[in-house]
């Protein structure tokens, strides 16, 4: 007993058309719409700069400068308070600055423009290796190769 022709033309095809079916969905397929999910995580870098960031005074120096303008201020203007006022609010100014310029972070920031279009920036302590065009993978606050 044989197997009629049509019936086994129609084995073939559903085999086939399965084999096709099962390549689709696993992304064997080129064409298949399931052969690359879209990585969410994943960006390419925009930009990378040194951000320097003021710091703030405590206090502290606006205090230590006063003290040490008044002092100087009285000596310069042979003891009058006038001088000693003015030395005292000019050592002030200069002891506020020099403490907030003692106290200034610099730091790198990295610009990351996501696969859905927004845009997100991670910050470094030191120079990043990263450059402008690198695609990434952003994993726990930090950028990996994609």
């Amino acid at each position: 007993m044989r197997i009629h022709p049509l019936v086994a033309g129609a084995a073939v095809s559903v085999i086939l058309l399965s084999g096709v079916g099962v390549a689709a969905i696993t992304g064997v397929l080129p064409t298949s719409a399931a052969t690359k999910e879209e990585c969410r995580e994943c960006g390419v870098v925009v930009d990378v700069r040194l951000v320097e960031q003021k710091g703030e005074g405590t206090g502290l120096g606006a205090v230590v400068g006063g003290v040490a303008g008044a002092v100087v201020g009285r000596e310069i203007s042979d003891g009058r308070d006038v001088g000693t006022v003015v030395g005292a609010a000019g050592g002030a100014i200069a002891g506020h600055q020099i403490e907030r310029h003692a106290r200034t972070t610099k730091h790198y920031q990295v610009q990351v423009r996501m696969a859905d279009g927004t845009t997100k920036t991670v910050r470094y302590s030191a120079r990043p290796s990263w450059k402008s065009g690198d695609k990434v993978r952003l994993t726990d606050g930090t950028l990996v190769s994609a």
